[in-house]
């Protein structure tokens, strides 16, 4: 008859057990994002930031020519859209560098993985 201690050292999960099936679900569910869609989305960031600085331009164009007796209707909105439009360029810049170092983060373990 098998004793209670040798069924329960095969029940007994380490925690090296669990930290390779949390790596491998990590992994995984990381894999699920194909360079192709790293790409489309660097793309589509990238068309976002030109449209961005055009749309700057043509808003300082405007701006420079309102005439000075719309300068105290119109600065504090040309000055709260002017910040806007600068504030939405930085997270668009941030956004690109966070979704390029996710991708070079997720290929770079795939890579070392392939390794081992």
């Amino acid at each position: 008859m098998t004793s209670i201690y040798s069924i329960m050292d095969k029940i007994v999960i380490s925690e090296e057990q669990v930290k390779n099936i949390l790596n491998k679900l990590l992994n995984e569910e990381s894999s699920k994002v194909r360079r192709e869609e790293f790409n489309r989305v660097q793309f589509k960031i990238e068309e976002l930031q030109n449209s961005l600085n055009e749309t700057l331009k043509e808003f300082r164009k405007l701006d420079d020519c309102i005439p000075n007796g719309l300068r105290g209707v119109c600065n504090s909105r040309v000055s709260g859209v002017s910040s806007g439009l600068q504030n939405a360029q930085k997270m668009l810049s941030q956004l690109k560098e966070k979704v390029k170092q996710h991708k070079k983060t997720m290929y770079s373990q795939n890579l070392e993985e392939k390794k081992k």
